[in-house]
């Protein structure tokens, strides 16, 4: 009783100091999210746009007949970085919060790419990623991310 009242207070105290932060002026922020129904594999995608002061500057939400958990994030972050460029952002820094489509995108060898389950849609960000613009993706923790995951569910 008194340990899960411990990891309770924990919990809360941190939950408290996890809040959005808008990125520096003029770069613009991008939060996607996927979500998966494991019943039907349907999947749900969304993100949204905000700038420097955490005005929004744009947002989407889809759905997507068949796929898979990992899918679904991997599709949103495409959906938020073609919506970014066609928005004339060349300064973007996109959170998510699936660490396994984060690492996709970080430096790490590229040799083996072709075997993944997703590389057609890998070898389109990382298209997407190598034009004339800045784009840092980082993994965030999901409390963070409340925006984007109501977009996508």
């Amino acid at each position: 009783m008194v340990e899960t009242s411990e990891y309770n207070a924990k919990r809360r105290l941190w939950a408290e100091h996890a809040i959005w932060s808008p990125s520096e002026h003029p770069w613009v922020k991008l939060n996607t999210d996927g979500s998966w129904l494991r019943g039907t594999s349907a999947m749900g995608l969304g993100g949204a746009i905000r700038d420097w002061a955490g005005m929004w500057r744009g947002g989407f939400s889809r759905g997507v007949l068949h796929g898979d958990a990992l899918c679904a994030e991997l599709l949103a972050l495409e959906d938020g970085l073609a919506f970014c460029w066609e928005g004339g952002f060349r300064k973007v820094s996109c959170e998510c919060d699936c660490l396994g489509a984060v690492t996709l995108f970080q430096d790490r060898p590229m040799d083996r790419d072709y075997l993944h389950k997703h590389y057609d849609v890998i070898r389109r960000i990382k298209g997407m990623l190598a034009r004339e613009w800045i784009v840092h993706v980082s993994h965030i923790p999901r409390e963070i991310n409340s925006v984007a995951h109501t977009l996508a569910n």
